[in-house]
Parts: structure tokens; sequence; C-alpha cells
């Protein structure tokens, strides 16, 4: 199979999803055999701050091979990304770049979006259009709940904009994948994704790279940690995990003297942590740069504690990779994490770590002393995680993403012509929202009038189905008396109906009280060409609540 990849991170970048992404582009080649493309953008963080810069500014990309994927870096800026002024322009040049590469590259037969930026499935969509390839949704993180952690921009908007278009990719799919089952819920019941569509795959660590090692190792000993009782913080220090809560902690932990926090890695909060630890004198609490992989078993066997946080309201939105190498390394952890989360699941089934309320000091500080008290409790909470770690092997899930293009290949011919245009969709959503703000003047008039006739409520609601037997609330502007359902029943309108009042008259005879709808084709639920949405009593059988196709339906 031919195999192209959409995402701004990738070798040799830092990023977490960049690093997940190198690691199953190169198996895919390497084990399995296939022709992988990637179109990335150039590094933000890299090892010695050095890396590829992407393509020359006069060029829109520029090509590079790594063991034996093929590359497509386009141009970007690589601002830093601690403002949003700054993610946004990196975000929106790669982007841009990325649309010019999806109709270059050579034709795959499958297309893979991930989320980094939110916006790249589009560029994807258009790549998978183009070569009428199966497309794959990769959920590392869902938008727009993860793009409210930055606390200096908030636009509703920006949040509406985001998530038309991560529902509207979730739609798009041949397959979404989820890191786990909190994730697939909020995919399907908040997101609106097709349950038959999304499948788990679970993010993963290299069992093999990752292995428990000695505490009394060159890293440690280089660093004066050999001795001392090591609770980690390992990979990325952003703004999800709300690390403030575990210098916090560190204030609680300063009368334990051999106890040492250590912080590694880079991201968005590492200069604000680093000033804190300075303006507070926490001598508890070091730094270390980010470590290579091959750099990672000794850094891991360092600790004795590991630190897994995730801020409130989070859970099954953002899944933190970062716990698969910590059970790989056969190391306990405090998890700071909500009880829905993917973490929490893993952590009871395998009792491999101990729970935390999220963004609590006090309670994180508690159960690092637990550990910290009992020594054997904490090896017992290791090798649990040791053997939790071969359940999310980085062969087992490469192996598992495999299978699903497979699958989506060699699958039935008429699948792949079953798809939301997406011309029709953008076409959609610029004219409902013209016509929304072009007629608002004229909500205002409808909305007076009703009011001014019967004092009732101004709009009218009823449930309706749309694709996939998804069900939505239609809006129309009230043309009835108020509760005509409840005293006439559900009629067919006819001529000189009694339960349509005077304004209601003039509304159907213009179609003016269908005006509302606007607002379901803008939010995706309708379409401006497409068949009528029917109430769910008009398409289900024996009142099952099972959506069936009209055609089945005796009569109709």
């Amino acid at each position: 199979m031919r195999i192209c990849f959409f995402n701004r991170s990738y070798y040799p970048d830092l990023g977490a999803t960049g690093q997940l992404l190198t690691e199953l582009a190169e198996d895919l080649v390497r084990a399995c055999g296939h022709e992988v493309w990637v179109v990335a953008g150039p590094p933000l963080y890299s090892a010695g701050g050095k890396g590829r810069r992407g393509a020359p500014w006069w060029k829109p990309s520029a090509r590079e091979l790594h063991n034996g994927v093929q590359i497509v870096r386009v141009w970007g800026t690589t601002l830093r990304p601690r403002s949003f002024a700054g993610r946004a322009a990196n975000y929106l040049s790669y982007f841009l770049g990325a649309c010019v590469a999806a109709l270059r590259v050579p034709r795959p037969d499958i297309v893979v979006t991930l989320t980094d930026p939110p916006i790249i499935g589009l560029a994807a969509l258009l790549a998978a259009r183009r070569s009428d390839a199966r497309f794959v949704f990769m959920c590392q993180d869902i938008f727009p709940e993860v793009a409210r952690l930055l606390d200096e921009f908030r636009s509703k908007v920006l949040d509406l904009l985001l998530d038309r278009i991560n529902r509207f990719l979730l739609r798009a799919a041949d397959r979404v994948v989820a890191l786990g089952e909190t994730m697939r819920e909020r995919l399907v019941g908040e997101k609106g994704a097709h349950p038959g569509k999304v499948v788990i795959i679970h993010n993963w660590a290299d069992c093999e790279a990752i292995v428990p090692g000695p505490k009394e190792n060159p890293f440690s000993l280089a660093h004066g940690l050999a001795e001392r009782f090591v609770v980690m913080h390992s990979g990325n220090m952003g703004l999800a995990q709300g690390l403030d809560m575990l210098l916090d902690a560190a204030e609680r932990l300063r009368d334990c003297p051999d106890l040492v926090i250590a912080l590694v890695g880079n991201g968005a909060k590492r200069e604000a942590l680093l000033d804190r630890v300075r303006t507070q004198r926490l001598s508890n609490v070091r730094l270390f740069p980010y470590q290579a992989k091959e750099q990672l078993k000794e850094s891991f066997a360092s600790a004795d504690v590991f630190i897994v946080s995730l801020r409130r309201g989070l859970a099954g939105y953002i899944v933190p990779s970062k716990l698969y190498g910590i059970l790989a390394a056969g190391r306990p952890y405090v998890a700071a994490v909500e009880e829905a989360s993917e973490v929490a699941a893993i952590t009871k089934k395998y009792q491999c770590g101990l729970l935390a309320e999220p963004e609590s000091a006090g309670d994180l500080a508690e159960k690092i002393l637990i550990l910290y008290r009992d020594r054997q409790f904490a090896e017992h909470l290791g090798a649990n995680a040791r053997r939790a770690a071969l359940d999310f092997d980085r062969a087992r899930q490469v192996r598992e993403y495999e299978s699903l293009f497979r699958e989506l290949v060699g699958g039935p011919a008429g699948a792949s012509r079953q798809r939301a245009p997406l011309l029709k969709y953008l076409l959609d959503v610029l004219l409902s929202g013209a016509g929304l703000l072009l007629s608002g003047p004229l909500w205002l008039v409808i909305s007076l009038a009703i009011k001014l006739e019967d004092r009732g409520p101004v709009f009218y609601f009823q449930e309706r189905v749309g694709k996939d037997g998804q069900r939505f609330l239609s809006w129309k502007f009230r043309s009835m008396i108020v509760d005509a359902d409840q005293k006439y029943g559900p009629l067919q309108a006819a001529a000189r109906d009694a339960r349509v009042t005077r304004v209601g008259r003039i509304l159907r005879a213009t179609a003016l009280d269908e005006l509302p709808q606007l607002w379901n084709i803008f939010k995706g639920e309708m379409s401006f060409v497409g068949p009528r949405a029917m109430m769910p009593r008009e398409i289900e059988i024996g009142g099952s609540g099972e959506a069936v196709s009209i055609e089945a339906i005796p009569g109709f």
C-alpha cells in the first residue's frame, strides 16, 4: 500500500505526536513493506535545537528521505508557540503548504490525518478526494476543547469554527481512530461520530528500547540522583499538564530531605516553571533538558516514582502518551487525572499506580508520600506496570494500524463513494453563514410579530433524523398556536388549518418559517441540497428506535 500521513510534527521534531508518527511510519516501511509518505512542517523542537528548517521560502515544499520514509517538508514559520499569535502563524503557514502538497504527492491508497494542527485534516481530505483514497482521522486530541488551554485567547467564533471542522472530518472519514474508550465516547456522544466508524488503537512504548533498569546508572550518577528518592515528570511541559500543581506539591514535600522532583523535557511551560523554581527557591526541584531516545532507558531508570497529570475537564479529549513509556520502564506512578480518563482506566485495570485528584497539590503530595514511605509497595506497582506495558507494545499497536489499513483498502469498492463532498460542505457553511448575517434584521421583525400576536415562544423545535441516523433539533419560526401537537396531535398541515396563526399563514406562504434552519445547515446537521429530514417515528419500525432505510418501510 501507499500510505500518506499529514501532521506538522515529524522527525526530528520532539513533539509527542511527531515521535509517535515517526515510529509508526518507519515500522510500516521496515516491518510491513509499505510505501509511506509524510507531509510535515519544519521542526519546532529538536535535539540540540537544530533540525531541518523546511522548504526555502521561495519553494512550497522540499523532499527528503529518512529511514525509508518519503518526507515532504513544507515551508512554515517556526515561531515560539507560547503565544496564540505564534502558534496560529505556525499552524496556518504549515496548513497552506500542506494544501499545495496534497495536490502534488503521488496518489495514495490511504490518507491519514493527525490533529497537529486541528485543521490539517482538510488538506488531508483534499489529498484523499483527489486520489479516491480511503481517509482515516487519527484523533490525538479533540477540538475545540483542547484549544481552550490557551489562557490568553478566548473566542467563541474560533471554538465554533474548530468544532464545525472537527465534526465534518469525523463524518467524512472512512475510519476514526480513538486512543481509548473515553475518547471514543466523546467522539460518538458529543461530536456525532458514527459508532461503526470509530476504532480504538492505543498509543504505545517500545518495550525493547525501554526496559526496567538499575537505579544506579550513568544518568543518575552524573546528576546526583542515585542516592535520592526521585519523583519524575518526563515529557512535554505543556499547557495540558497543569505542572504548577507539582511545584505546589514540592512545597509540601520540603521536609523529605532525600526527595527530589525532576522535571525532564521541553515545552511551552518550561521557562515559566524554571522561573518559579528560582523565585521560590525550591531546592528540591530540578529541571533537566530533553533526553534523546538513547538515554531514555537510563533517565527513566533513575526515577522511583513518575507523575502523570492532566488538567480537569480534559479527560477523553487528550490522552497522555507518556504513560506508556512509564509502564515500559517498570516504574510506579501517581496519576493526577479524572476518574473517566484512559489513564485512570489503565491504572485500575493493571494496579500499576495511584490516582490523585486532578489539580490538587495536597492529594498529589499525599500519594507521593505513600510510595516514599512504602518502597516495597512501590516496587509491586512497578512490576505490574511492566506487565501492562506488553499490552501496549509498539509492534502490537503498529500491527493494529496495518490491519486497519488493509481492511479499508480491501473493503467493498462502493464504500469509498459514500462520502460528503468537501466543496458541498464548504458551500453549505459559506451560504448559511452569509444567510444568517444578512437575514438578521428579518429575524427581529418576525420575532416581534410572533410575540405581539399571542406572546408565545418565537421558535418551534422538532426532533429530526439526519445522516447515519444522527438525531438533531430542527429549528423553525413558530407558525401554529402554542402546544398544537399536544392539543391536536402531529397532523399534516392542511388548507385553512385552524392551528395556524395569522402571522404563521404569512410565514408559511413565503417559507420564512424555515429561515432558522440556516443554523441547522451551518452546524452541519442539514444541507441546502439533500433529502427531507424526517421525524424519528417516520423512519422507525415498531418504535424500537432503530433507524432503517426509507425503502424498507411498508407503504411509504
